[in-house]
């Protein structure tokens, strides 16, 4: 084998290795994982065109008027990895009043696939979490030239109580699905 061969065969296993490391699996049944709240469903939202599919998947799995009028249907997502955000339709326990980008605790039952979401059960909030589940990662700098810097933007530092809670996906911060 030539030293060119050797340095084309070391490039191209880097890259393997390089794409694998960027890859997660989806969440899997009983899995409990961390979630961000993205969407609370109102009747009104439920009524628009764009939402008809996720009334009528509500309706078929039997939640009522009542369910939605007291905003215990979502939707939430949790970063797997670089770039990868995965999510899921959601139902709340009747006692557990949410908001938008809470992170709650939510049972993997029904994952779902690339044609549709699943609905998952939430089992309650992350008490010692205050964040929310999904942050700016860069800010723009304006003065970027004038401080003779490369780029016009920074990434935005965590607190301690944040590292390793999160992933950078297109551009943000978004709580890790599974906490270890």
């Amino acid at each position: 084998m030539t030293t060119a061969m050797a340095y084309r065969y070391s490039i191209g296993i880097l890259g393997l290795v390089m794409g694998l490391a960027g890859c997660a699996s989806s969440p899997k049944p009983p899995e409990v994982i961390w979630v961000s709240v993205v969407d609370l469903y109102t009747p009104a939202e439920l009524k628009r065109d764009f939402n008809r599919r996720v009334a009528d998947l509500f309706e078929k799995e039997g939640y009522s008027a009542k369910d939605i009028a007291d905003g215990r249907l979502l939707r939430v997502a949790c970063g797997l990895g670089t770039d990868y955000t995965w999510g899921s339709y959601a139902y709340l326990p009747a006692d557990l009043p949410v908001k938008k980008g809470q992170v709650l605790r939510m049972r993997v039952d029904r994952p779902g696939n690339d044609e549709r979401m699943g609905i998952n059960p939430v089992l309650g909030s992350v008490a010692d979490f205050r964040w929310e589940g999904v942050l700016p990662a860069y800010r723009y700098i304006s003065d970027w030239k004038e401080r003779n810097l490369a780029l016009n933007f920074e990434r935005v530092p965590l607190d301690p109580g944040q590292q390793g809670r999160y992933v950078v996906s297109h551009g943000s911060y978004v709580i890790k699905c599974r906490q270890e």
